[in-house]
């Protein structure tokens, strides 16, 4: 473990905050924990992660994110790592809240002059809400140009063919 990079975040030590003061010292490898010289104050070296609040194996934890983001079930999980879906589950939540809270904290006043919306445009496209019938269809869709005759005289006066030519607003 590696003390640089670490404070003490004790609000009565006289060295609260301060990077690389010399003042953290390694407590315990095995519990993973950091002690200030100032106040005596340990802590853990999770502070302030995902990992602060459980106590399973990390690697076992990496590893069922892995399977996640992979596209395995939470079932499959289960079966594979035997953990019982509630802890799966209650990690799922965990990592939620705290990357919410990251995101929270690193994504703020944020000036976005170009957006992409592809998927946006997918999701209003394929709405069946967002429909009407008012709204003249596109040359792309087959029988939307302009009207026109039949030529081989099937007696439709406006039967409407593929002209290429866009509809009049």
């Amino acid at each position: 473990m590696k003390t640089e990079g670490q404070w003490c975040a004790n609000k009565q030590c006289r060295d609260v905050g301060k990077v690389d003061a010399g003042n953290i010292v390694v407590h315990s490898h095995v519990e993973r924990r950091y002690a200030c010289r100032t106040c005596r104050q340990t802590f853990s070296a999770d502070r302030g992660t995902f990992f602060e609040t459980i106590r399973s194996d990390r690697l076992a934890i990496t590893e069922v994110f892995a399977l996640l983001s992979e596209r395995n079930s939470l079932r499959a999980i289960e079966r594979l790592r035997h953990h019982p879906h509630k802890v799966l589950l209650r990690w799922l939540g965990l990592a939620g809240q705290h990357g919410s809270a990251v995101s929270a904290h690193l994504i703020r006043n944020l000036r976005v002059t170009q957006a992409q919306v592809d998927e946006l445009w997918t999701f209003v496209k394929k709405s069946r809400s967002t429909w009407s019938p008012t709204i003249p269809p596109t040359s792309a869709t087959p029988g939307s140009g302009a009207p026109s005759r039949c030529l081989a005289g099937c007696g439709s006066s406006a039967i409407s063919v593929m002209s290429g030519a866009r509809p009049k607003p």
